[in-house]
This record gives C-alpha cells, sequence and structure tokens, in this order.
C-alpha cells in the first residue's frame, strides 16, 4: 500500500484528507459530550446544557451530513474513473 501512495500522491492526499476528516468527527463528538458533562457537572439544568452546546452540536450535525454528500461524489469519480480505464484498454490498438 505505501508503494502505490508513493506512486500515486493524489491516492495518499485523498487518505489523509479522509482520516483527518474523520479524526476532526470523533474529535468533535467526544468534545461535545465533555461539554454537556461539564455544564451538567456545573449543576445547571439540561435545558440549560443543550443551549449552551446547540452550535456545537449543529455543527457535529452538519459534519455527520458531510458523510452522506461526500460517499455519492466519491462513487461517482470512482465509476468514471473506472470507465475510463476500461475505455482506455478496449480502445488501444485502435486507429
Amino acid at each position: 500500500m505505501l508503494c502505490a501512495l508513493i506512486k500515486n500522491p493524489d491516492a495518499a492526499v485523498r487518505l489523509a484528507s479522509g482520516m483527518t476528516g474523520q479524526y476532526l468527527l470523533d474529535r468533535s463528538r467526544r468534545d461535545l459530550s465533555a461539554k454537556r458533562t461539564a455544564y451538567e457537572a456545573d449543576g445547571l439544568s439540561d435545558r440549560v446544557a443543550d443551549q449552551e452546546v446547540f452550535w456545537d452540536a449543529v455543527t457535529v450535525d452538519l459534519m455527520k451530513q458531510w458523510r452522506s454528500v461526500h460517499f455519492p461524489i466519491t462513487l461517482a469519480f470512482g465509476v468514471l474513473g473506472l470507465a475510463h480505464i476500461l475505455s482506455i484498454l478496449l480502445f488501444w490498438q485502435w486507429q
């Protein structure tokens, strides 16, 4: 796998981007949970704690929804790339 990433630096960028996005989503979930727990430990009611973390929760929700947008786009590019490669192989000797 390392050899393939060295030969194709674009794949390395995609891999790093995906791993970074996954790390940021996990970290955001942990931070949101920690904030909520801290507010509840300070004695705030659930309603007030929810108001305090509202925008953080909206951001985490948007990050989760990005995956549902990203997957079909990635799938479309993968299918088009495969079709491109197959058409090259099919018409390699055609003149």
